[in-house]
């Protein structure tokens, strides 16, 4: 297209755009031929733009070819697809070049928008006045056609702009076909401008960027007149001149050249070799100019200048490289850059020229290679220093003004020069994360927004991301357990949602066993529904941690001795609901869990009933896991027959529990026993007959339906047990307890009508009946008799009310019958009465059986129904409630979360004491005046007179200690109940000053113990102890102490400490000083003393002995407590409950060296009793021992192992006894791991440090020597199963010796440890076939095991020292290419095992260690795990190489250079890697004031750079 308008056509004026803005619109009578040959269509009119197919077929007609070829071409030439246009500036909807394509039609029956644009009829007419033919077709594109953007709105209509009338200048327009080119960086091509082109405007460089298109702008060379164009005539009306051989045509040169078949390849070479020119033509060759710009000095004044003219983004950077002022540097620039408000890319690129400078001011000639490291290491450690201070100092100004703003600045400037890697990376991110640790509550919102913009860069490294996971979690547990938590909502939130993210983003760093479990609990309730993958990802945390800190050995034994310990705590504390829950998830043998919690509840070795109720709550809370508990207990009695009768009587005691809450299946029970071929035998159904088939008579009949019932006394009937005697023995049963309440029974015989039978005895019966009887009379004293008092209570009938002695007797019948459930269900209904006393009563009850209530679940739930009938009785009765008072003030420090309840109890108690003359402890309190004689009268007055002061000196408590005690001895020997009242006028009197009163009477006690002749302590201190004014520390005090030396006391101060231990095992009996009530508070105050004063009764227990042993063979004989068969018993049962409780104490307390033999006899005989309840005393041997110890008797074990070492201890040489204990220990402990039994390790923490760490050693030795290397020749334990098995008991005994070791554990790494780990790397790397079955067995046990083992090492204290680092690192380095390579075998599970261990040794790896483990991998793996683990990322200026192509053989031809160098022909020259330095600090635009060809920071050369021509 040229730049001449068409033949016969005027020039076109501007056009104007339907906008009226900056495209011209051409006048309607100015029409291009192309438009006025074109005929107009009949039906266009101003509606719509119409097909040019159905125009033409409008006419009725077919077209006739006519014209000449000049009008066809010429009307094809305005004819132009859209999509064919090099400029996107005319596509607009009146261009005449597009075509009426389908496409771009509008249906027919719309209106435009734009109005009528369709063209007027055309005047002018052909020269034959033919029809105008059909249009050629339009060429084809030379360009893709430009996508349409569909969807997008049309825009509305304008309002129509003022018509502008006055002329407007001439403007040439860019034809719409003119192919645009490059500008190659010359400016926006005229076309673009001209719109923006004022009115009057000049345009000069119009049509610039076009091809073929050059419009005359009267500034042309032909339009310059010289003397010598006018002489000569110019070149412009001429053709230049050529060479003779390029005036003709070249076709005939060429076109056979192409039609041959390599004209091809001849035309691609001849290109190539254009190209190759063009390439080499300019090419950049000279050398690097570049140097960084340098400083000089200024005034203050310039310099200020300077700065101001950096902050000023219109001046460039190229002008103020002349002069960089002098002094800028570290914090100053920094605070410069703030203050002058430098923009963010301006400040770093002055940080860089200050840098670059100051960098290349170490390389100065003559200085070596060490000192230039470190001094730009330094200077650039001081850079981070600066800007760390930088950032602080402006965040932690909040009073300044613009603080935001500049906060902004700061923090991204800082960034900005982070994201540039212009600061040592790793000691900023530790002042990030320091920072964030170390902050308060106050400034944690902008810590934590600081830390936002670079959390994923600190999650990438294991020793940075720890630690923000761990700071995160310290502030969001501080925040959910602060009082004021609703107040920190905000900011909680923010915290909760950053954790949020880092546990999807980098669920590593929360693999951290301290910190996780310190926070666990905080983490757990953040997600609930709507964040599935956040609390999966905590579950995998959470299971990731749980690996690291067991053992992942979970065999029988194990699993069974983790479960005893659980159970076993509820001996020493309440029973909690959380701890079925805990038990339930230690193994996936649900049957086997069921089993040790049977065997444990129906166990000899654990006292008390309470466990029975604990196991039946537990299998409760196991049924809605779906347990099988009928089939479970059915499975147990099948596996283990219960020869023993106290065992049968807790199975049965369980399973009537369980009955009574539909738990067992009685149907169940009795479908199990047809199959089985029900009874045939009367011995059967005998009390010593099987558990399985006596457990039928036994069961509760008052629990079970009708018909259930009958299918029992058929059964019975059949193996010849009589259910109507059963019955008739219920009936009598329950009639003898009716008749001893002085209830009339209905048909009572003349046996009846005798004197009725004391509760005593019918308590006696009931403990040797069925557990059926006692079920029955349980349940009929239950819902019958106190249920009836109740219901009276309901019905307002107050005066027909339960008395305290009913209650006492229908306690001491449940109690009997150890039916607590029923129990529970009594206090529950006497709960509506208003009797202060029956409710203290009650509240008495709960506090002796809290073990029981606890595990069943109503302890709490009773003692607030207790508290809150104590308001109101005292607002009813006033002082009368005090009684309830005293007896909820004792019961609540024995409940959990009771401190402060139980403090203010306690406060109340003391203001009633203070303020009453009256004292209503008891009910003889209101005739104990008529009980004292004249002298008796006035010293109650006078404590009563006492009363009236808030206080009282000691001299008068003192004076009327003394007169009261006087009084008391003085009683002695008498049936005299005068001693009642003086025990409680003591009790007044200990309110007044309670130390000082409890000094008084620990020196009384200390006269008593002297004593040789006074009455028996059972009638001396009982009614002090329960009235509260003798507590048990102050006789455990005075017993303890020497009180004998080798025998010197005679008569009863000779038996004094047996006295006290018969007085803390012995049930009392009411009588003439004690009331039922007083019995009962010294029975709960005797459980109190034995389970909170451990090591003082076993001091007692001691002392007691080694006084019986030595006071047995005094002159005369006196009569010995311990004698009493029933107090040895029961000393038995004491001892056994302490040494559940603290077998550590007791161990201790009797393995004391005593010189006396009859003693350590006596002990020795007495431990191996609670070891072996039927088999006598006498000593066992080591051997011995380790064969009885399993679950329930190691604590036993652990008594008599220790008390065995300590016999020893007295006999030879300390040298030679430890020796002999180290060579049978030795021999017993390879004979027990032989025989599988590794229970015995639970002893450990009795034994000497010296013993325990040679069995350690010993056991570590024989493990590691198993361990299979392809060094040698596999042994047959590394496959058989029988070595594996040793191996696994070898482990479990350096576990439980490594974990039971009381104090801190080092996590210390061995050599042969990294070794060993370092052969099965090995194994599991080899290819060979011989190695297969030693590689499975490998992945399937040794590997396992041995990952076990060294997770046992990992926790505790790191030992700092160099050696343990590099042994620490080389483990590091084995466990990551194991987790490589388990990921290659599909061991997923165990490449999980391994990372997280390698996780926990590379938290104590020191920096040096860790950076040789970097230099070890970091060119062999890119994983990211790796890079994690070890705390290192790449850095991207980092590892560049430089690619040289060697130079080409000599004796070749250009052409042939040429070729080689493009890789063409004979092949591409080889290159030569070298390394390549990216000085981040020289990376600088416009560095000089002056261009140079190659002065940029990156040589050009790097990038074959060539000049423009």
């Amino acid at each position: 297209m040229t730049s001449r308008p068409p033949l016969a056509v005027q020039q076109r004026q501007p056009q104007r755009s339907i906008s009226g803005s900056g495209l011209s619109q051409r006048p309607p009578h100015q029409r291009t031929l192309s438009q006025q040959y074109i005929p107009p269509s009949p039906i266009r009119k101003a509606e719509t733009f119409g097909d040019l197919s159905s125009n033409m077929a409008g006419y009725g007609t077919t077209p006739r070819a006519g014209g000449s070829k000049l009008k066809l071409e010429l009307s094809n030439d305005g004819i132009t697809h859209a999509g064919f246009s090099e400029s996107p500036l005319t596509l607009d909807p009146l261009s005449a070049n597009k075509p009426f394509t389908p496409s771009r039609m509008m249906p027919m029956g719309d209106v435009s928008p734009l109005g009528d644009m369709s063209a007027p009829p055309s005047r002018c007419q052909t020269a034959d006045n033919d029809s105008i033919p059909f249009p050629m077709p339009p060429r084809r594109a030379r360009f893709a056609a430009p996508a349409l953007r569909l969807g997008k709105p049309a825009s509305a209509p304008s309002a129509p702009a003022k018509k502008d009338v006055k002329p407007k200048p001439f403007v040439l327009e860019t034809p719409a076909a003119a192919p645009r080119y490059s500008n190659m960086g010359k400016g926006e091509p005229s076309g673009s401008s001209a719109k923006n082109t004022q009115p009057g405007s000049h345009a000069t460089d119009t049509g610039a960027g076009y091809a073929d298109f050059s419009p005359w702008n009267g500034n042309g060379p032909e339009d310059r007149f010289s003397d010598t164009a006018i002489r000569t005539g110019g070149n412009y009306d001429k053709p230049p001149t050529q060479p003779q051989t390029e005036q003709g045509s070249a076709k005939a040169t060429l076109f056979p050249a192409l039609k041959h078949k390599s004209g091809l390849h001849t035309l691609s070479t001849l290109f190539t070799g254009i190209m190759n020119q063009r390439r080499h033509s300019g090419q950049i060759t000279s050398a690097s100019t570049f140097k960084p710009p340098p400083r000089v000095t200024l005034t203050d004044t310039k310099r200020e200048l300077w700065l101001k003219d950096l902050a000023n983004p219109a001046i460039s950077l190229r002008r103020l490289s002349r002069t960089i002022p002098h002094g800028i540097r570290g914090r100053v620039l920094l605070d410069q850059c703030l203050s002058k408000n430098v923009p963010s890319d301006r400040a770093v690129w002055l940080a860089k020229c200050v840098g670059a400078n100051e960098i290349r001011a170490f390389k100065r000639k003559g200085v070596n290679g060490h000192f230039v490291m470190g001094g730009e290491t330094k200077w650039i450690r001081d850079w981070t220093v600066h800007i760390e201070q930088f950032v602080d100092s402006v965040v932690s100004a909040f009073g300044e003004i613009e603080w935001k703003a500049r906060v902004t600045y700061a923090i991204r400037l800082a960034t900005h020069l982070y994201s540039e890697y212009l600061l040592e990376r790793d000691h900023y991110m530790d002042w990030l994360v320091s920072g964030l640790e170390n902050t308060s509550q106050a400034r944690l919102p902008m810590w934590i927004l600081v830390i936002r913009i670079y959390w994923q860069d600190l999650l990438r490294l294991r020793k940075i991301g720890r630690r923000l996971v761990t700071a995160v979690l310290s502030h969001h547990a501080a925040i959910y357990h602060h009082p004021d938590r609703d107040v920190l909502l905000p900011l909680a939130n923010q915290l909760q949602s950053f954790i949020s993210v880092m546990l999807l983003a980098s669920p590593d760093s929360f693999v951290h066993p301290p910190t996780w479990t310190r926070y666990r609990n905080a983490v757990l309730p953040l997600f609930s529904t709507g964040h599935e993958a956040q609390i999966h990802a905590v579950e995998l945390i959470d299971q990731r941690n749980e690996r690291l800190t067991s053992t992942n050995i979970r065999s029988r034994p194990a699993v069974r001795g983790i479960v005893v310990k659980f159970l076993d705590t509820t001996l020493r504390k309440p029973y909690s609901p959380e701890l079925a829950v805990s038990i339930w998830k230690v193994s996936e043998d649900k049957t086997g869990l069921a089993a040790t919690l049977l065997e444990w509840g129906m166990s000899l070795y654990r006292p008390g009933i309470a466990k029975i109720y604990v196991t039946a709550s537990i299998l409760r809370a196991w049924s809605a896991f779906g347990i099988d508990i009928t089939a479970a207990i059915l499975d147990f009695l099948d596996r283990d027959p219960l020869q023993d009768s106290d065992r049968k009587y807790l199975a049965y005691h369980l399973v009537s529990e369980l009955v009574r809450t539909n738990h067992f299946s009685v149907a169940h029970y009795l479908q199990w026993l047809i199959a089985r071929g029900g009874l045939v035998d009367l011995s059967e159904t005998q009390p010593d007959g099987s558990c399985l088939t006596r457990l039928l008579v036994e069961i509760p009949i008052h629990a079970i339906k009708d018909s259930i019932r009958s299918l029992r006394a058929t059964i019975l009937r059949k193996g010849g047990f009589s259910t109507e005697y059963e019955s008739d023995d219920i009936t009598n049963a329950i009639k003898c307890v009716q008749h001893s309440f002085g209830i009339a029974s209905d048909g009572c015989g003349s046996a009846h009508q005798k004197k009725p039978l004391s509760i005593k005895k019918i308590a006696k019966r009931l403990t040797l009946s069925s557990r059926a009887l006692q079920a029955e009379v349980g349940n009929w004293l239950c819902n019958e008799f106190v249920a009836s008092f109740s219901q009276h209570t309901h019905m307002g009938k107050g005066s027909v009310e339960l008395s305290g002695s009913q209650f006492d007797s229908v306690r001491r019948l449940l109690e009997a019958t150890q039916d607590y459930s029923m129990l529970e269900c009594t206090i529950k209904l006497l709960l509506i009465s208003s009797n202060a006393e029956l409710l203290a009563s009650c509240a008495d009850t709960v506090n002796l059986h809290s073990q029981v209530f606890a595990a069943t679940g109503s302890v709490k739930s009773l003692f607030d129904s207790l508290l809150e009938r104590l308001r109101t009785v005292s607002e009813l009765q006033g002082i009368g409630a005090r009684p309830l008072l005293a007896s909820l003030t004792r019961l609540a420090p024995r409940l959990v979360g009771m401190g402060d309840v139980a403090s203010r109890l306690q406060l109340d108690l003391m203001r009633i004491d203070r303020s009453s003359a009256l004292d209503a402890s008891s009910p003889l309190s209101d005739n104990m005046a008529m009980q004292l004689e004249d002298e008796e009268t006035e010293l109650n007055e006078q404590i009563e007179k006492l009363a009236s002061f808030t206080s009282a000196d000691r001299p008068t408590i003192e004076r009327l200690f003394h007169t009261i005690i006087n009084r008391l001895q003085s009683c002695w020997n008498k049936a005299d109940e005068r001693q009642r009242p003086y025990s409680i006028l003591l009790t007044r009197l200990r309110v007044f000053d309670t130390q000082h009163f409890d000094t008084l009477m620990r020196g009384w006690v200390q006269h008593i113990r002297r004593l040789t002749h006074r009455p028996q302590m059972t009638q001396i201190y009982p009614l002090l102890i329960s009235s509260g004014c003798l507590p048990w520390t102050a006789l455990f005090a005075t017993a303890n102490r020497t009180g004998m030396q080798g025998g010197t006391a005679i008569g009863f101060a000779s038996i004094y400490m047996q006295e006290i231990l018969q007085l803390l095992v012995t049930t009392l009996a009411p009588n003439l000083f004690m009331t039922p009530e007083d019995c009962y508070r010294f029975r709960i105050m005797q459980e109190q003393a034995k389970v909170e004063r451990v090591k003082e009764v076993t001091l007692l227990i001691r002392g007691a002995l080694a006084e019986y042993s030595i006071s047995r063979t005094l002159q005369p004989p006196i009569s010995q407590p311990l004698d009493d068969d029933k107090t040895r018993a029961q000393l038995l049962e004491l001892l056994r409950s302490l040494v559940l409780v603290d077998p550590q104490a007791v161990s201790q307390t009797l393995s004391l060296k005593c010189p006396d033999p009859k003693l350590s006899l006596l002990i020795e005989n007495i431990t191996t009793n609670l070891l072996v309840p039927e088999g006598g005393g006498g000593q066992k041997t080591f051997e011995q021992v380790l064969e009885l110890a399993n679950e329930f008797t190691l604590p036993f074990c652990q008594v008599k192992l220790s008390l065995n070492m300590a016999t020893d201890d007295s006999n030879g040489d300390s040298g030679d006894r430890l020796q002999s204990q180290l060579a049978l220990l030795s021999k017993a402990l390879d004979n027990a791991i032989d025989a599988n039994n590794i229970m015995w390790t639970g002893m450990l923490s009795s034994m000497s440090p010296e013993i325990t760490q040679h069995m350690k050693s010993r056991a570590e030795a024989r493990f590691l020597e198993m361990m299979p290397s392809l060094k040698t020749a596999a042994t047959p334990d590394a496959l058989d199963n029988q070595g594996i098995g040793m191996a696994e008991n070898l482990l479990a005994v350096i576990d439980m010796i490594i974990r039971g070791t009381p104090g801190s554990r080092s996590a210390q790494i061995s050599p042969v440890m990294a070794e060993k780990l370092a052969d099965l790397w090995e194994i599991i790397l080899s290819t060979s076939p011989e190695a297969t079955i030693l590689k499975e067995t490998t992945l399937e046990h040794w590997l396992p095991l041995l990952l076990s083992y060294v997770n046992l090492h990992t926790s505790g204290t790191a030992d700092a020292s160099k050696p343990a680092n590099e042994t620490r690192a080389r483990s590091l380095l084995v466990l990551a290419g194991l987790v490589q390579e388990l990921g290659h075998c599909r061991a997923l599970e165990l490449a999980a095992r391994a990372y997280d261990l390698a996780l926990l040794l590379a938290d104590n790896l020191a920096d040096d260690a860790r950076l040789q483990c970097v230099r070890a991998v970091k060119d062999s793996t890119s994983h990211h795990r790796i890079r994690y683990l070890f705390s290192f990322t790449p850095n991207p200026a980092e590892n560049l190489m430089l690619a040289h192509k060697e130079k080409p053989p000599s004796g070749m031809s250009l052409n042939e250079r040429r070729a080689m160098a493009l890789g063409i022909g004979m092949g591409m020259l080889p290159e030569k890697l070298t390394p390549f330095t990216m000085r981040r600090w020289e990376i600088l635009s416009e560095p000089t004031p002056n261009v140079g060809e190659n002065d940029t920071s990156l040589s050009l050369h790097l990038f074959d750079a060539r000049k423009i021509q």
